[in-house]
């Protein structure tokens, strides 16, 4: 991985802000594209330099120059956080088409009302590569609704737009377009869902065509990863946005250690920058038979970041986590993790609350202050095992199928089928618990309810659990799998010696390696009689 004009900067997970300090205070210069209009356009036609975006940066810290005061709130940078926003999941699902969309909406609200400089969003905006027509009308809709106003927008761009933007006809942020009036600019990376189809477009190109949000860190060239970032300064707060959209985590992982993942850095003035990275990767092992793990290891991300927006990841840790990286120094990085905002699986990570973060940033330090989500439906996980439950006395009266029947009787109580009744009756009563708006929460809510038929259950015949699901189609969201049978198979066991089970098969472990490589490495390693050689003919 290579870095230019790196600065390490100690942040703090507590930004110390004086809250008597004046709220919003509007800059000189309003909306950024004012400047530009004083100062000129720059030549459209010239060709995307990294120089150019240096000067514009030399000339900002030079008007700055010797202009230091105490840090205020005219210097704070408000910005709001989310991922996994998954617009048009369930959207055929009876009950809980809305679900992603109304929660969307309430993420946007939170950004206007906590008059936030700009939204934040880590990829995965839509669920669906191609989103049906129905949902990119919603989309669109709310975007002009929240963020297209008179509100004034703070802050300015002063990288190079030719280089953050490259992707698009349109180099510049939406609210520096003078034939736009936004008001709530906001910023996203693509996601494994929104990835790239063809011709190398996203559904979220079209948006940032139609000026409704800024597509960075996406790369036309996946052979070498160019990551120019989004230089902003609001009064004499700079920070420095990074992005990578989502790539496959072998492509990526590969990349980092062979050094063809390359940060161009702010200019190395004096100026203490904030920097933010965005990504939206695999964060925890995910495989244990591919030599990258299927993931990005937290320790080849550059220490000289301060924070690293995570995102594809569903559960929610709206605290900042530190890491300590791998440089010499021992310098790191906290993490930030904000988890999606919408549950797309049945698991104990989805069934916890939903946040948002407002991330408030001043000169070098920063504060998380993360806001639950009112309009994301309430869901319960559990699980019986069914050979400690049944051994409790007060279940002794209850029968169990016998072993090897394929069908139960009719009429007869079972045990597991009391045991399910009850399960589920104490978690509709916790669901109810988790109902922060009784006019703004769906209902009725997610259940899910695993039963494990191992130990003396493990050869009986599980309950259907369809048949049983349905029976509570009024009172949960998701009846037909609302239980989950997982059955333990019992094996024979047969000792083996520890001699013979030794692997000297080398394609015993996947390898994440590209054919080039795996080429390269058999040539190296075959002996010298088996290579082809070219003879001289004596000439």
């Amino acid at each position: 991985m290579n870095t230019s004009g790196e600065e390490s900067i100690k942040s703090e997970d507590e930004l110390d802000i004086d809250e008597r300090d004046s709220i919003r205070e509007s800059q000189e210069g309003g909306r950024g594209r004012n400047e530009r209009e004083e100062n000129g356009d720059e030549d459209e036609t010239a060709m995307a330099d990294p120089r150019r975006a240096m000067n514009r940066v030399r000339q900002f810290n030079e008007t700055a120059a010797g202009v230091q005061k105490k840090l205020t709130e005219a210097d704070t940078f408000e910005i709001l956080v989310a991922t996994d926003i998954h617009v048009g999941y369930g959207e055929k699902k009876p009950g809980r088409s809305e679900d992603s969309i109304n929660t969307f909406e309430e993420v946007l609200q939170i950004a206007v009302e906590e008059k936030v400089d700009f939204l934040l969003l880590a990829g995965d905006l839509f669920h669906e590569n191609n989103p049906s027509r129905a949902i990119q009308h919603k989309v669109i809709q709310l975007l002009r609704k929240y963020c297209f106003n008179d509100n004034p927008v703070n802050f300015t761009c002063i990288s190079d737009p030719h280089l953050s933007f490259q992707h698009s006809k349109f180099e510049s942020a939406n609210f520096e377009d003078m034939n736009l009036n936004v008001g709530l600019p906001v910023f996203t990376i693509h996601g494994n869902h929104d990835d790239m189809a063809g011709k190398k477009l996203t559904a979220l190109d079209l948006l940032h065509e139609a000026g409704l949000v800024n597509l960075f860190g996406k790369f036309n060239e996946i052979s070498q990863f160019d990551v120019y970032p989004v230089l902003m300064q609001k009064g004499q707060t700079r920070v420095a946005l990074y992005g990578i959209g989502s790539q496959r985590d072998d492509r990526l992982c590969r990349a980092f250690k062979d050094n063809n993942v390359t940060f161009h850095c702010q200019p190395d003035d004096g100026e203490k920058w904030f920097n933010i990275l965005t990504l939206h990767q695999n964060r925890p092992q995910r495989s244990t038979i591919r030599t990258t793990g299927s993931h990005i290891p937290a320790k080849l991300l550059p220490n000289f970041m301060e924070l690293v927006v995570w995102g594809h990841e569903h559960e929610s840790i709206p605290h900042a986590e530190w890491e300590p990286g791998s440089g010499e120094d021992g310098d790191g990085f906290y993490i930030l993790q904000p988890g999606s905002t919408v549950a797309t699986s049945l698991t104990v990570d989805e069934a916890k609350p939903k946040h948002v973060v407002k991330l408030r940033i001043r000169g070098s330090q920063f504060k998380l202050q993360p806001i639950e989500l009112k309009t994301v439906r309430p869901m319960v996980v559990d699980t019986i095992r069914m050979s400690k439950v049944s051994r409790r006395l007060e279940y002794k009266k209850y029968p169990k199928p016998d072993e090897g029947i394929k069908q139960r009787i009719a009429g007869v109580k079972y045990l597991d089928e009391v045991l399910v009744e009850e399960k589920i009756r104490e978690m509709l009563a916790k669901a109810k618990d988790l109902v922060l708006d009784d006019n703004r929460t769906p209902w009725p809510p997610l259940l899910r309810l695993n039963i494990q038929y191992d130990g003396e259950w493990a050869n009986c015949q599980p309950l259907n659990a369809k048949k049983v699901g349905m029976q509570y189609s009024e009172e949960v969201a998701n009846p037909i799998d609302m239980i989950a049978v997982k059955r333990e198979r019992v094996k024979n066991r047969i000792k083996i010696d520890d001699d013979d089970m030794e692997i000297t098969d080398p394609t015993a472990k996947v390898s994440a390696l590209t054919v080039e490589q795996i080429i390269a490495k058999h040539f190296e390693t075959v002996p010298m009689e088996e290579k082809l050689t070219i003879l001289d003919n004596g000439e």
